[in-house]
């Protein structure tokens, strides 16, 4: 097994954040506004869709 040169983690783990969710709202609304790519999206779905016709037997 190959040996990882990780980093040693000195700080401790940040207390947890709660949202409400008007906040979750925004959050999620920021991310469809400037990280969803609709172009992107639409390209990708068409190629998931199938075109030959199957049958199980």
């Amino acid at each position: 097994m190959k040996k990882l040169n990780l980093p040693i983690i000195k700080k401790g783990i940040p207390d947890a954040k709660w949202l409400s969710m008007d906040d979750y709202l925004k959050f999620v609304n920021f991310h469809l506004k400037y990280t969803f790519n609709k172009k992107a999206y639409k390209i990708w779905k068409k190629m998931l869709g199938v075109n030959k016709p199957f049958s199980l037997k």
